[in-house]
C-alpha cells in the first residue's frame, strides 16, 4: 500500500485528504507545518508528498528543499496551491506537479497514480 505525507495547516482539509486517500487505498499521515512534516517524512517515509506552499513556520517550499538538498530524495511531490506562480522553479523538476486549489479528488489520485507510476 503505498503511503502519502499530506502538508497543510487547514486542518479540515487534511481530513478530506486523508478521507479521499483512504478510499483510494492509501496509508496517509498527515503534518500541519514545515518542521512536523520534516519528522514525519523520517518516520513514516512516504512514497509521496503533497504539499501546501504557504503555511506557518516555513511552507512547503522548504520542506521541498529540505528534502531535495539535506535528504537528497527524489520522492514524488504535489504541491497543492492558490498560488501556482510561487513554485514555478519546482515544478520544471522531475517527480514534482503542481495543482491549483480547490483540487477534485479525481484529479488528485490521478497525478497521484501517475507520479507512482500506478495503472
Amino acid at each position: 500500500m503505498p503511503k502519502i505525507l499530506v502538508v497543510d495547516d487547514d486542518l479540515s482539509l487534511l481530513e478530506i485528504y486523508k478521507e479521499i486517500f483512504a478510499k483510494a487505498g492509501f496509508a496517509v499521515e498527515t503534518a500541519e507545518d514545515a518542521v512536523s512534516a520534516v519528522t514525519k517524512y523520517q518516520i513514516f517515509k512516504p512514497d509521496l508528498l503533497v504539499l501546501d506552499v504557504e503555511m506557518p513556520a516555513g511552507g512547503g517550499r522548504k520542506v521541498f528543499d529540505c528534502l531535495r538538498t539535506v535528504y537528497q530524495t527524489a520522492t514524488p511531490i504535489i504541491f497543492s496551491t492558490g498560488m501556482p506562480e510561487k513554485v514555478q522553479g519546482p515544478a520544471k523538476m522531475a517527480n514534482v506537479s503542481v495543482l491549483k486549489k480547490p483540487v477534485t479528488p479525481e484529479t488528485l489520485i490521478a497525478e497521484v497514480k501517475k507520479l507512482l507510476k500506478i495503472p
